[in-house]
């Protein structure tokens, strides 16, 4: 049996932990479906495609698309470039002629895309190459403290049934479910697929985790926001070295600022103990040979703080609009994997304090299902492929002891 096309649009900035896990995804589907990815990036030779995906890259948006906001200025070059990514999805959808076209982040997140993404939809399901199922794709996590959130939860409800035939939620249940912070005025009819956490590396890493644990790994996901952190890890170290010594490693990233970066070189000048790297091909990988670890508590490092069952810090960022690390890293604490420390108290010796915490810390063992996006590949795959399957929408859970 030919394998049928799938439509994966992406359209976060390149770099952002939300291409990791789209790429995974898609790594699994691949092998059922015929796969090509949308993605948004003035750089493509930055991103490795899975060997039987199909990246395509549409002109970049000056904008971050990665956000909520319900308004765009549609004016001038900005206007031109979205009806230049909006004809060109609906171009390559009449060559593709996909069985099932899937949306990242839309319509929950990435609002003010839609002037791109709605005609992609509606060709979708205007029936003229055939039935295609439509399926938006999320993490479990979406809180957001902005004033006009219902709002958008309102306008997001009507998109999704109006337009959607299903929705893949990255979330194991019993950690997170998207009922709980995703609470239009009117009930969203589609099924919810809870499949689990989808994970960025298929691989174990056996290499360190034979090798004996050290050190302690900080990191900050793409490092936009990485650089409070950064600066108190670089003095805490420095304070470390006549009570705690250890070796500490930062992972930058690799959308730290230039000016930032140097400043950071120029601080751990003359600490020898001390590593900072600007990027790293598997922070996952670098959890797994350190001992401890510190973080933002971003989707991709707590995952991988499951998985490796590193003890773990976590220093989630406080901006209104982007509370998921919060409420993740207060799950992860509540089940066992670490400690907090918020934003607002962090400094040099709080985090010395923490760091000497930690080191006491054993973590617990978690359970949460990490094969995400093999188990979503298996829905979609059971819905395409089994006329006779029929979805059934998960039921909201009635645990109270995470709220």
């Amino acid at each position: 049996m030919s394998k049928a096309a799938l439509m994966y649009c992406c359209q976060s900035r390149p770099g952002a932990g939300r291409i990791q896990r789209a790429l995974a995804l898609a790594d699994k589907l691949s092998e059922q479906f015929a796969v090509t990815m949308l993605i948004s990036d003035p750089a493509p030779e930055t991103m490795t495609a899975p060997e039987n995906v199909k990246l395509v890259f549409l002109q970049a948006l000056v904008a971050d698309p990665d956000s909520s906001v319900t308004s765009l200025a549609v004016t001038g070059e900005r206007q031109q470039r979205i009806r230049g990514r909006c004809d060109a999805m609906l171009r390559l959808y009449d060559e593709l002629r996909p069985r099932v076209v899937a949306i990242d982040g839309f319509p929950f997140k990435q609002y003010r895309l839609r002037r791109e993404f709605l005609p992609l939809i509606e060709r979708a399901r205007d029936g003229r190459y055939g039935e295609s199922l439509v399926a938006c794709v999320t993490d479990g996590i979406l809180a957001n403290d902005k004033p006009n959130n219902d709002v958008r939860a309102d306008r997001a409800a009507d998109i999704l049934d109006k337009y959607f035939d299903i929705a893949i939620v990255r979330s194991d249940p019993v950690f997170a479910r998207v009922e709980e912070f995703f609470q239009p005025g009117n009930t969203v009819h589609i099924p919810l697929y809870h499949t689990g956490f989808v994970v960025r590396e298929q691989r174990e890493h056996q290499s360190e985790t034979r090798r004996k644990k050290d050190g302690i790994v900080v990191s900050a996901g793409n490092g936009r926001r990485g650089m409070a952190l950064y600066k108190s890890a670089i003095e805490a170290h420095r304070l470390l070295q006549q009570t705690l010594p250890m070796p500490m490693k930062i992972v930058a990233g690799g959308h730290l600022p230039e000016n930032d970066w140097q400043a950071l070189r120029l601080q751990a000048n003359g600490l020898p103990a001390l590593s900072l790297r600007r990027g790293s091909t598997s922070v996952s990988a670098e959890m797994a040979a350190a001992r401890w670890s510190v973080s933002d508590c971003g989707y991709n490092t707590a995952v991988d703080a499951m998985r490796t069952r590193t003890p773990s810090l976590f220093v989630p960022h406080a901006a209104a609009n982007r509370r998921e690390q919060i409420e993740r890293a207060k799950r992860l604490v509540y089940w066992g994997a670490g400690r907090l420390l918020m934003a607002r108290h962090l400094n040099t010796a709080s985090l010395v304090n923490e760091i000497h915490q930690l080191t006491k810390f054993e973590p617990r063992s978690m359970n949460f299902d990490l094969n995400g996006a093999n188990n979503a590949a298996q829905v979609i795959a059971q819905i395409v492929y089994q006329n006779n399957y029929t979805p059934v929408s998960t039921r909201p859970s009635s645990d109270t002891r995470l709220q």
